[in-house]
């Protein structure tokens, strides 16, 4: 398909902090996935990262000024808390550690973490380091108790809402992005509180464990594999009955093997887009946007709010399945789901 790809560029002069800052916080992220097994290039990935978080920082524009698609609507503050609590992690240099302590009340509280809002993440990684013992970042942890009650379903505090399956439901069009994310630091504040030996308390009236935590993020992860009311997964090629018109070019246009001619964008509209055929490539893997709040679910590829797959919703639930084969006891080699 020839649809133009054109590539752009942030500078000096045309700025976007929301994207040097957030490719500042993966790249230091990533620096501490390498630093046991390849330092020189852990090195490589933190130089890079505090490089361009001072570029992001230096130079601040708004992506979205310049941007005609995905533009963000929370500003940039987050993503440069963002990136400098995972350069402070990856290189426990006060520099950053003073950023994240002096613009603390520009992270306000919020019920989603998504691609466009990183403050829920943010807090509570930086909570985290908290509990450790870094006691200049106290105002962090009420922030993601915050988060947390306003996201479960049994807190008194509770102000999402959920499907009548289940599902955390904060908004039509990728829900399931916030229900991955909200899973995943569910997961994460869980281990940060059992290593602290702290509890998770949401008012007068509910407290939580750790382990109810991880049950949370259990029970969001069924209902995505089929635990719901229409017994589905929304997993493509897993479980039963899962979607099978993603609304994903690649998936939806047969391949060159298949199909040689050549297809002009329009043409993909015309001949594969408005299809009732599955989808001749299966997506393996990805997940698509999700029911709606009823738990409702149209498999066709032109209603995208609930078919089009994501990387910012994979993403997440990739790490929410990695803290359960974590939890895997010796001799154990998959899940027990729903």
């Amino acid at each position: 398909m020839d649809t133009p790809r054109t590539v752009h560029q942030i500078n000096a002069s045309s700025p976007g902090t929301e994207v040097a800052a957030e490719t500042a916080a993966a790249l230091a992220a990533a620096s501490i996935v390498f630093k046991d097994d390849d330092a020189v290039y852990s090195e490589k990935l933190l130089d890079t990262a505090m490089t361009v978080f001072d570029f992001a920082n230096s130079y601040r524009g708004a992506y979205s000024d310049a941007c005609p698609f995905y533009c963000s609507t929370s500003g940039y503050d987050d993503e440069l808390l963002w990136a400098a609590a995972w350069l402070y992690k990856a290189s426990s240099l006060p520099t950053f550690l003073q950023y994240v302590v002096d613009n603390s009340s520009l992270s306000y509280v919020i019920s989603e973490f998504s691609w466009d809002n990183k403050h829920a993440g943010l807090q509570i990684l930086l909570s985290s380091l908290y509990f450790s013992g870094e006691t200049s970042l106290q105002s962090y942890p009420a922030k993601a108790d915050a988060f947390l009650c306003s996201t479960l379903p049994q807190s008194s505090q509770k102000t999402v809402t959920y499907t009548p399956g289940g599902l955390l439901y904060i908004r039509e069009g990728a829900n399931m992005q916030y229900v991955a994310g909200s899973s995943f630091l569910a997961a994460v504040y869980g281990d940060a509180l059992a290593a602290a030996n702290r509890a998770l308390v949401c008012g007068s009236s509910s407290s939580f464990t750790s382990s109810n935590l991880l049950a949370f993020a259990k029970s969001q992860l069924d209902y995505v594999l089929g635990n719901n009311p229409l017994e589905r997964s929304y997993m493509a090629g897993f479980g039963r009955n899962p979607p099978v018109q993603f609304h994903h070019r690649g998936a939806s246009i047969a391949s060159i093997r298949v199909s040689p001619e050549h297809v002009g964008c329009g043409q993909g509209y015309v001949d594969w887009f408005h299809s009732n055929n599955p989808n001749p490539n299966v997506l393996t893997g990805a997940i698509v946007g999700g029911p709606n709040s009823a738990d409702n679910f149209t498999d066709f590829r032109n209603v995208s709010s609930q078919t089009e797959p994501t990387t910012y919703i994979n993403a997440a639930f990739v790490g929410v399945i990695a803290k359960f084969v974590m939890n895997l006891k010796p001799g154990e080699h998959s899940l027990t789901l729903f």
